[in-house]
């Protein structure tokens, strides 16, 4: 048995099957189906089963029911359908996150994609980012993380608020991060067949994402980045005297996939130096720090 598990609800529009192409890969495929043929994306190293609803009341069935396999796995990934993504991209996922010892990750996502979310675009600067935030579209678990979250997969039919909630429990900052070395594409805006039951009830993903975190009291915390990871090895933090240069690099990074548009480069990163401690961010750091060279 391969070391990762991928769970992928999908549709007849699904594009996981272009996850399969290539030489070897470390994780097998779980595809929770939702659409109506008999015959649809079956295989001999594919797994499917068939489930009706939105995706996280059916992942929570799924993983209830299916606990002691999947508890079986080192890593879990439960990506939407509508990521196009090469094998080798999810491969050095799971490779990633085994080797920090990541308990809740997710792939960068790049500059064409439709961003829900700023901090998940590809930083070039960095193998992966710490963060307090993974988005419910690709989280990856650990197995014992996963055992923590599962009960949360069914709270609502949306899954908004899910991921405050399960950054919350991550006891350990350097144990959460989004990977800049495993990008994925995002082909869909937001929205799709959860959206349309949650309209036909007479509620939005927003109601039921203040509902999760007033239930858990929480709070929706601004996104930003702790720390990173480079692509020789070296480890930054904006705990430490080297956040200067974690700074630095983070604005090198993301110039080149913006564009090189200041103003939204500003817009960016303005939630994470803003939430910063004064005693390792002042303005004189960012004053000092190398302008970077877009490319």
């Amino acid at each position: 048995m391969r070391r990762a598990l991928v769970i992928v609800r999908a549709g007849d529009s699904s594009l996981h099957e272009g996850w399969l192409a290539g030489g070897d890969r470390n994780w097998d495929l779980l595809v929770s189906y939702f659409g109506d043929d008999p015959d649809r994306f079956r295989g001999d190293d594919v797994r499917r089963v068939d489930a009706k609803g939105p995706k996280w009341p059916a992942l929570h069935a799924l993983v209830t029911e299916h606990a002691e396999e999947i508890g079986a796995y080192e890593y879990v990934w439960l990506p939407d359908d509508d990521l196009a993504a090469d094998q080798g991209a999810i491969n050095r996922l799971f490779d990633l996150c085994r080797e920090y010892r990541l308990e809740l990750a997710q792939p960068a996502l790049s500059p064409d994609s439709h961003l829900g979310h700023a901090i998940t675009l590809r930083n070039r600067s960095f193998r992966l980012r710490f963060t307090n935030f993974v988005e419910i579209m690709a989280p990856c678990f650990s197995a014992g993380f996963l055992r923590r979250c599962a009960s949360s997969f069914g709270e609502n039919l949306s899954g908004w608020g899910l991921d405050y909630l399960w950054p919350s429990w991550v006891s350990d900052p350097e144990r959460i991060a989004i990977i800049d070395a495993a990008m994925v594409r995002h082909t869909r805006p937001v929205g799709g067949p959860n959206y349309r039951v949650l309209t036909e009830r007479g509620i939005t993903a927003r109601d039921e994402l203040l509902a999760l975190v007033a239930r858990y009291g929480i709070r929706a915390a601004t996104r930003f980045v702790t720390g990173g990871i480079t692509p020789d090895g070296r480890r930054l933090s904006a705990a430490d005297h080297s956040h200067p240069e974690l700074v630095a690099m983070l604005i090198a990074g993301y110039l080149p996939e913006l564009g090189g548009n200041a103003a939204e480069l500003l817009r960016l990163i303005e939630p994470n130096l803003s939430l910063l401690p004064p005693a390792v961010w002042t303005p004189e750091h960012y004053q000092a720090a190398p302008t970077p060279t877009a490319g």
